[in-house]
């Protein structure tokens, strides 16, 4: 099992989902309802994907869809399967980072397939990519997005395209923009996610290094001292210290915050990342949204910074 915290030089392109490929679906979390779980295995198989279960899928332990170790041996009997094409998850909730000591990263990477996943899988792709460089995608899954009767229109375009061409360009209002500074061009290494998910890696092993990065943040139902408590404990360890730029997706709030008097979230993220030389951008709908963006991680992109940012990748996440 190779253990490597420093980002590889080279980029490792993933295997392409192949039209009428097969799909594995794992549950790497939280429990997802069968139901739910059926839903998005009929949607895809009514777009002529094959799909297979593991037993991860039905497992229950209290808030875990089994031990850490079980669901780390249905994703690695995924990643061996030659059968299995693509692995995709069911959905979030908590407990990703419990499988990464039970991964086995050389095979991970030699089979450079890819891993699609949102919310806490952020632990699974940020873990995966410090180990072996691999790329992922960051998107909607199988008992969420996929699995709703009717689909948002903004979720399935840019879900498609990526998984089609494994390219995209997302343009969008930068609700930071600041006029004191001119429009730039920068370059770096797409690595988006949810904050606090990130957070619990800091410290391990498997929290991958930022330098040449462009991280893009988004989270939900934090309280608003929490969020500026997890930008500010980033910020302090500088792991954006070698980043060019930080990007924020949505931020769903809590319905509780902890303090009666509560700033906005751009005096939060101004104030949290003062005096680090970063171009900020907020505002792409990249979070837990109707029409979350999906986003491909690992990737190198290009970013056009400026009132209307826009991100391109600058070569697919895929092989040609």
């Amino acid at each position: 099992m190779s253990l490597n915290h420093d980002r590889p030089d080279a980029y490792v392109p993933l295997r392409p989902l192949p039209q009428r490929g097969t799909i594995g679906i794992f549950a790497p979390s939280t429990p997802a309802e069968a139901e739910k779980i059926e839903q998005g295995i009929r949607y895809l198989e009514s777009l002529g994907y094959r799909t297979l279960t593991t037993p991860s899928c039905s497992m229950r332990d209290e808030y875990l869809a089994g031990s850490g170790k079980a669901r780390a041996r249905d994703l690695m009997n995924l990643v061996n399967d030659p059968l299995v094409d693509a692995v995709f998850c069911t959905r979030g909730g908590f407990g990703c980072l419990m499988m990464l000591p039970y991964l086995d990263y050389d095979a991970i990477k030699s089979a450079r397939k890819l891993i699609l996943g949102f919310s806490d899988v952020t632990a699974l792709h940020w873990g995966i990519y410090s180990q072996c460089g691999l790329p992922a995608i960051s998107a909607g899954m199988v008992a969420t997005d996929l699995s709703y009767p009717q689909r948002n229109p903004q979720f399935e375009t840019y879900f498609w395209k990526l998984l089609e061409t494994g390219e995209t360009e997302i343009a969008f209002e930068n609700e930071l923009w600041d006029h004191s500074r001119p429009p730039a061009q920068l370059s770096g290494v797409l690595m988006p996610g949810t904050m606090s998910v990130a957070a619990m890696l800091l410290g391990t092993r498997w929290f991958p290094r930022l330098k040449g990065c462009i991280p893009v943040l988004e989270d939900v139902d934090e309280p608003r001292h929490k969020v500026e408590a997890y930008l500010t404990q980033l910020c302090m360890g500088g792991h954006f210290s070698g980043c060019e730029a930080l990007l924020f997706g949505q931020f769903t709030d809590a319905a509780v915050q902890g303090y009666p008097e509560v700033p906005a979230l751009d005096k939060i993220i101004r104030r949290a990342t003062a005096g680090l030389s970063l171009q900020l951008a907020k505002g792409l709908d990249y979070g837990h949204v109707p029409g979350k963006i999906s986003l491909p991680l690992g990737v190198p992109i290009s970013v056009s910074w400026g009132p209307t940012t826009i991100l391109r990748t600058r070569q697919s996440i895929f092989e040609s």
